[in-house]
């Protein structure tokens, strides 16, 4: 009779089991999303806004591709994470509305321990510099090998890729956990979703 007990009692302990196990593995997915973005999209997206956008507008810039990424990082990491995670309003997991709290608990781990230069600078002030300010100065690179001579030898060169790995998943994580926040309690996903399949839809039906 105990046997039993113990075997019914385990036998609907599993579906929670089973429905956490697939919240971790969705909130993983969801994760892995938002550092995807940052690595392909931002970049992607500066370029595109540089190099075609801007002077489409007649706005070119002088900015170097990299200092022109890195001092718009907020909105090529932000914008697009809002628009994936709107985009693809069937995935209406719940976990997805709490992704922003890894990047920043990496970036907090990381503003907290940066070293302060000396003992006459704040540590607080120079964190916050390193992983939030703009101000970038770095001239255009011609190839390869003046990259990585350009990052191992120019300071704004090094913050940069600092923010590019550590604050632009923050950034990403923030927005694409609003959009997650918001496509739960209203249809705006849905709707966007829709109109980009049916934007996709006239695109394929007039090659035909």
């Amino acid at each position: 009779m105990e046997d039993a007990t113990e075997g019914q009692v385990l036998s609907e302990a599993r579906p929670g089991g089973n429905a956490r196990g697939w919240q971790v593995l969705w909130f993983l997915f969801h994760v892995a999303v938002v550092y995807a973005i940052t690595n392909f999209c931002t970049t992607w997206l500066a370029g595109w806004a540089r190099g075609t956008l801007l002077p489409l507008l007649q706005q070119p810039t002088s900015s170097s591709s990299f200092e022109f990424l890195f001092s718009h990082l907020f909105a090529f990491s932000f914008v697009p994470a809002v628009a994936v995670r709107l985009v693809n309003a069937r995935f209406k997991h719940k976990v997805a509305q709490f992704v922003w709290v890894v990047p920043t608990a990496i970036l907090a781990y990381k503003f907290l321990t940066f070293p302060a230069p000396s003992v006459f600078h704040s540590q607080f002030s120079v964190a916050f510099h390193q992983y939030f300010e703009g101000g970038f100065l770095i001239p255009e690179c011609r190839d390869w090998h003046d990259f990585w001579t350009m990052l191992g030898s120019n300071p704004d060169m090094m913050r940069g890729k600092a923010q590019l790995d550590y604050s632009a998943p923050f950034y990403a994580g923030i927005g694409y956990s609003v959009a997650a926040w918001v496509g739960r309690r209203t249809n705006l996903s849905q709707k966007v979703s829709e109109k980009v399949k049916n934007w996709e839809d006239s695109r394929f039906e007039s090659r035909l």
